[in-house]
């Protein structure tokens, strides 16, 4: 049987997963489960995940997170958050957004596209290592509040790291595969059940049936630039004006600080999920500034308490829309790592009048879905039927910049519907067919999916052509739209390509330059990753040299700090295996070194338990 793995691309972390012999989990262990959605910009290539994400503040204006934000998106979406990202967003043709790395003419514009693709590539690799074999096929998640704009920047993502997409599910729905086929739930078979989605930069709630076999989500809503690093940037503005109130003159409006300041809320959100209060320090080298203060709990809570309540609104909408009060809802289950704030928990089991699950890490539940879902679309047999539905009306625009929906919010997909429209002027023989999602009235308060023309239409009087548009809504949630004149036969059909979406000859492009650099790009990562082992075993052997002194002769010290030269000259090269070769070689010198500190630390940590039991 061919393995589909799951993929869970978050806009904080990504991680992927399957079914094992013992069972779904995710791919990997420690560490090397989670990638950071971070990229660094190296001078041929990219550093995604944890390597990355040490650069943020060395390198910040080469260093990008939160992608998943813009994908699909425009600069008047993004609105004023687009001005605290350290690194550069910039509008390119059809409004499709780029991130320009790079300084005067020597830069470089990357599309979300792509840089979503990076991330998905180390995942990818990290699964294939894991694994012992190649991946080629998936399963992606994505918000349930991403429309086709959003779905479809999803899948060139995936098409650009090389990876054929088996289905793209809503995350709220593999969040129920999850709990709803793991034989250790103690979720009821039948019920109902909110799924409660808060992650990094997007929400979305949604409620789902589960009837024996049957998922079916009856509907979903929220808010895809809504998330926890709102919460950071909540926080970013109350370190600002502490530190203003002490240096008047103060100004954050630098990448470095910019970086400084977010990696600062991010640690203090953290830490105040575990304890009431948390001290922090700020450092600015550049502006020769540092400031110290202490952040509560209660003040962190006081400033998240807004979102919270955008969250519930949502809570109540979906409710209404599903006929429903949060009495008949059975279960609540939470997704995404902001659930994991006490202050948002505690909002949730208020106002759902219920503890919300967690049996599975919030972290994990959505990859372990889409892992599940691959492995049913592999052959798996664990039989049952998945309802997914489209979060947002699609429809066209008519006389007077209406909007004429054809399929409406919530409906179950896949889907396919149709609508007869005609001419208002006499002898048309073209029509514009419009393409727009939303749920409002009018085109102008809806998003522009895309647009084509149909032609060859004999002349006729205004209101005789016959116009049939149909709508068909695959499983994936991607939409293909398509249209005849049912008098004379013209055709014309379209799988949209939203307004600012990468069309196929964007795609392959990027994944030929991709291939023609693979060996350039591959050999510089190495080269960095190897210079950043050797100054975490400089360090290291500096912590330890006092235990070097008293158990190794001076002969072997004497090799050590000669092959420790040796390293620091092979770093100023550019040949990543030579200083492979010699960071190896060191590790052998001081193997003995390195067990002998270990041997210590573990007797201290002995010798702590006894004198604490005694």
């Amino acid at each position: 049987m061919e393995r589909i793995i799951g993929i869970d691309l978050g806009t904080t972390n990504s991680l992927s997963a399957t079914v094992f012999d013992e069972g779904p989990e995710v791919i990997g262990e420690g560490e090397n489960a989670v990638t950071p959605s971070v990229l660094s910009r190296i001078d041929s290539g990219w550093l995604v995940g944890q390597e990355a994400q040490e650069r943020r503040i060395s390198n910040p204006e080469k260093t990008v997170f939160s992608i998943k934000r813009l994908m699909g998106r425009d600069l008047k979406e993004l609105g004023e958050s687009v001005y605290e990202l350290p690194y550069q967003v910039v509008e390119g043709e059809r409004n499709l957004l780029k991130v320009r790395i790079g300084e005067s003419e020597s830069y470089k514009d990357f599309t979300p596209q792509e840089l979503s693709a990076e991330i998905l590539k180390k995942v990818k690799q990290r699964a294939e290592e894991s694994l012992g074999e190649p991946v080629e096929k998936v399963v992606i998640t994505v918000p349930a509040y991403f429309d086709d704009a959003q779905r479809q920047a999803t899948r060139a993502a995936a098409q650009i790291a090389g990876l054929e997409v088996a289905r793209i599910i809503n995350e709220p729905t593999a969040a129920a595969i999850a709990y709803g086929l793991d034989e250790k739930r103690d979720l009821q078979k039948d019920g109902l059940v909110a799924v409660y989605d808060l992650g990094g930069g997007t929400f979305d709630i949604s409620i789902l049936k589960l009837s024996g076999k049957i998922f079916k989500v009856i509907a979903t809503h929220g808010n895809t630039q809504l998330g926890g690093d709102d919460f950071d940037q909540a926080v970013v503005e109350i370190l600002k004006s502490r530190v203003q109130q002490e240096y008047a003159e103060a100004e954050f409006d630098d990448p470095e600080s910019k970086q400084i300041l977010k990696k600062a809320a991010e640690s203090i959100k953290i830490e105040l999920s575990l304890s009431p209060e948390t001290d922090y320090s700020l450092e600015f080298p550049k502006q020769g500034k540092s400031f110290s203060g202490v952040f509560k709990v209660e003040d962190f809570e006081s400033l998240i308490a807004p979102m919270i309540e955008q969250t519930l609104e949502s809570c109540r909408h979906v409710l209404k829309e599903a006929k429903l009060s949060t009495t008949q809802i059975d279960e609540v289950v939470l997704v995404g790592g902001s659930t994991v704030v006490p202050g948002v928990r505690k909002k949730i089991e208020s106002f759902f009048g219920r503890s919300p699950h967690v049996a599975i890490d919030p972290y994990k539940v959505v990859a372990i879905g889409a892992g599940i879902q691959g492995h049913l679309l592999a052959g798996g047999r664990r039989d049952f039927l998945l309802l997914d539905v489209i979060p947002l009306a699609l429809g066209i625009e008519t006389l007077g910049g209406t909007f004429s929906k054809i399929i409406t919010g919530n409906t179950t997909i896949p889907i396919e519907e149709k609508e007869t429209f005609t001419t208002n002027v006499d002898d048309q023989t073209s029509i514009d067919v419009n393409i727009f999602q939303g749920e409002r009235e009018l085109i102008k308060d809806c998003r522009a999916l895309g647009q084509f023309k149909l032609r060859g239409i004999p002349p006729m009087k205004a209101g005789l052509p016959l116009v049939e548009v149909m709508f068909r809504v695959d499983a994936n949630g991607i939409l293909t739209v398509s249209a005849i004149e049912k008098r004379s036969g013209k055709k014309a059909e379209i799988e949209v390509i939203p307004f600012h979406g990468l069309t196929q000859f964007e795609i392959e492009r990027i994944m030929e330059d991709s291939f023609e650099h693979a060996i350039d790009d591959f050999n510089e990562r190495q080269l960095i990753e190897f210079r950043q082992t050797a100054e975490r075993v400089f360090r290291g052997i500096e912590q330890n040299w006092n235990v070097a002194e008293s158990t190794l002769s001076e002969m072997e010290r004497d090799e050590i700090r000669k092959q420790m030269e040796v390293v620091r000259q092979s770093i100023k090269g550019q040949d990543s295996q030579v200083l492979k070769a010699q960071l190896d070689t060191l590790g052998d010198l001081t193997r003995p070194l390195a067990d002998t500190a270990m041997g210590r630390s573990i007797l201290a940590e002995l010798q702590g338990e006894v004198e604490l039991n005694q």
